[in-house]
């Protein structure tokens, strides 16, 4: 890791450097407060790659590297079908009434396991808290008690506890089980009310969806609301294209392919089909601050979608699945796709969002941790190679975020003096500025992304009493393929003036 320290003798030259870079000094200032879990950043776990994956020591040291507080099991739409018993696919479902993605896997037949018991050994040595998916679609209510009193008798905390997954999209087996939301609603209301008899103090989450294609879809949330008044959380779900050149996400998606592109929405067209021409030209528009805007933007109106869910305002919201979905861009997996994972946080940050999982810890297209060589094998226009176990360039942003907010009770927005922002190709602001202080009754920390391509100084003499300051920066273009050993790390300490090198995270402590 490219660490350098900069020793006690040469902090008054850093000092003068700070205040003659011809650089305008940008004040900030605390904002809003708003409370936070201490266990707010976590991870989506779909780990059917792995046989009993805890027993795995390159994973463990990767997670422990993350830093995530919480992690999700069994994971997402696999869930609906998991047979906690086994640690497996229920075998009693076929796969004609499995989501494709996981019949396709071939995962039913498979002699791997990933038991409660195994999901309890990494738990104890990492010490995140579960966020229990349960399975309400091939396994009655007596399943989820028993096996969650099982987890509890394993030291597992039952703290989160969600009400299936994504079961509005229009699938068999979903429809046969809740043919409308009103019965969804009216199933959840049932189960939180026998499950609080046993646990009391969790919190549970009914799912959300802004679909509206059809009319089981439409108004879903507001309808299974109706006929559930004690969940405390309602589950978003969002993926979304890089936008870099202006596409945005189909509306007509299904289970599965959320995320993909509509490509009459893009405002710039790609000079071929080639796809190395493609990803050449991609690149390339990481460097027009419109187009980058386009990238920016993309992301923080992707966050901004939890607001047509119509959520009451007195209910969380839990974001357990988001990322970018953009199967063969040129910018998946550079640092600009750290920046776009990190107007994600920033937005969820300013909304009702207590608890958050991206998707996914590994895999091809999500991962948080590679854990092959191959898995940039996509990119066309340069040989790239992935290092296994090391954080993906969305990892490192998970990393920061999380590293900043764990163990905190308190977030508290930072304003800047000056309101930087740049344009996207459809008229639309995006500030180049996200800052945040975190606290809890005995720590404090602050995180600031210069989205920008300005060096800039700011000046933090309103909030004083940090140690040091670390600095992690890029160039848009670099793919992360060794984790942070790819960028470049500046640790100094703490000044009230601080330069922010541009497209940066500066994590304060």
């Amino acid at each position: 890791m490219k660490v350098f320290k900069i020793k006690w003798r040469y902090l008054f030259v850093v000092t003068l450097l700070l205040c003659s870079c011809g650089n305008k000094l940008i004040g900030v200032s605390k904002g809003v407060t708003r409370s936070i879990y201490p266990d707010m950043i976590g991870v989506n776990g779909n780990l059917t790659e792995f046989d009993h994956p805890w027993d795995n020591d390159s994973l463990l040291n990767a997670v422990n590297e993350l830093q995530v507080a919480n992690f999700r099991y069994p994971a997402g739409s696999l869930g609906n079908y998991w047979d906690w018993d086994t640690g497996w696919l229920d075998k009693n479902v076929p796969d004609s009434l499995m989501i494709k993605w996981v019949a396709e896997q071939g995962l039913t037949e498979s002699t791997k396991r990933y038991t409660l018991e195994n999901f309890a050994k990494g738990q104890k040595k990492l010490g995140f808290t579960p966020v229990f998916m349960l399975n309400m679609l091939s396994k009655d209510l007596d399943h989820s008690v028993r096996n969650l009193l099982r987890a509890e008798k394993l030291g597992l905390p039952i703290k989160y506890i969600e009400l299936g997954n994504e079961l509005y999209f229009n699938l068999p087996f979903e429809t046969a089980i809740y043919p409308t939301p009103e019965d969804y609603g009216r199933t959840c209301q049932f189960w939180i009310d026998s499950l609080k008899t046993h646990f009391p103090d969790a919190k549970y989450a009914i799912l959300g969806t802004d679909l509206e294609r059809k009319p089981r879809h439409t108004d879903w949330t507001r309808r299974a609301l109706k006929y559930c008044n004690n969940a405390d959380a309602v589950v978003f779900h969002k993926y979304s294209p890089s936008g870099i050149d202006g596409k945005q996400e189909k509306k007509a998606i299904s289970a599965g392919t959320e995320g993909l592109t509509d490509a009459s929405t893009a405002t710039r067209k790609a000079p071929s089909n080639d796809l190395k021409t493609i990803q050449e030209w991609e690149i390339g528009l990481l460097k027009n601050d419109t187009t980058y805007a386009n990238l920016l933007n993309t992301a923080e109106q992707a966050a901004s979608s939890y607001t047509k869910l119509n959520i009451p305002e007195s209910m969380e919201i839990w974001a357990t699945e988001f990322n970018m979905r953009d199967d063969k861009s040129a910018i998946r997996g550079t640092w600009a796709n750290a920046l776009y994972l990190a107007k994600y946080y920033d937005t969820f940050l300013n909304a009702p969002v207590t608890l958050t999982n991206v998707h996914n810890i590994t895999g091809n297209l999500f991962a948080q941790v590679f854990t092959d060589i191959t898995q940039l094998d996509f990119i066309k226009w340069k040989k790239v190679k992935s290092k296994p176990w090391q954080l993906t360039a969305g990892g490192l942003s998970t990393h920061f975020f999380a590293m900043a907010s764990k163990g905190k009770t308190k977030a508290t927005q930072l304003n800047f003096s000056e309101s930087n922002s740049i344009i996207d190709d459809r008229g639309h602001k995006v500030s180049t500025f996200g800052g945040w202080l975190f606290e809890s009754d005995t720590a404090k920390s602050i995180l600031i992304i210069n989205y920008g391509r300005n060096e800039v100084t700011i000046n933090l003499s309103d909030i004083p009493d940090f140690k040091k300051a670390t600095s992690y920066s890029s160039n848009l273009d670099v793919y992360i393929t060794n984790g942070v050993d790819d960028v470049l790390v500046k640790e100094t300490s703490f000044q009230s003036k601080i330069m922010l090198k541009p497209f940066s995270f500066t994590l304060i402590q």
